[in-house]
């Protein structure tokens, strides 16, 4: 684990968040544009993969919470890779499973009056639940789930492996990457 992200991991759980990347000009669009749009999963691959009937009859799924079958509990939270080049992140909207324990400990701190709660909350663990694009499948990779204060959904932090997600968020990636991510993933 390096100094550097170490220092950002601190910062990002803190919530201080890294100066704007500069604009840049959308080769699709031809627009320019100040920041990165966040990759956004709207909900757990499980979900996602369900019936309509079995979505109606099994979930229970909020913005940012999802219970499937009251035996499998899932919170949204935030994936970030730092870009290396310059200020800033990629961020990814993303789905993490948690244990019922855990699950029904953040739950009540997600309320404004509860939500100096979240301070006292050590990390969790949890099972990422989502199939990025453009790598080899992120499905259930380990991760630690980080409740941080302010309004910001929890920092997801994977489990420090050879897949590439895990060492994008580790090392970082040059904005250029970043855009060209955006571009193939987003249809933007």
């Amino acid at each position: 684990m390096t100094a550097s992200f170490v220092r950002r991991l601190f910062d990002r759980l803190a919530g201080r968040r890294a100066v704007a990347a500069r604009s840049w000009i959308c080769p699709t669009c031809g627009e320019t544009h100040d920041d990165l749009p966040a990759v956004v999963a709207s909900a757990p691959l499980v979900w996602e993969q369900a019936s309509e009937q079995e979505r109606a009859e099994d979930f229970d799924l909020t913005t940012d919470t999802c219970i499937w079958k009251d035996e499998h509990y899932f919170i949204r939270g935030v994936l970030e890779v730092p870009l290396t080049d310059r200020d800033g992140v990629l961020s990814f909207g993303v789905w993490t499973s948690l244990s019922r324990d855990s699950f029904f400990r953040y739950l009540p701190t997600f309320e404004e009056e509860n939500e100096a709660d979240r301070i006292e909350l050590p990390p969790m663990f949890g099972w990422f639940a989502n199939s990025l694009p453009g790598y080899p499948e992120t499905l259930n990779l380990k991760c630690s789930v980080h409740a941080r204060t302010g309004g910001l959904r929890p920092l997801i932090e994977l489990e420090q492996v050879d897949h590439p997600l895990s060492i994008a968020q580790r090392a970082g990636i040059p904005f250029g990457r970043a855009v060209e991510y955006v571009h193939a993933h987003l249809g933007i």
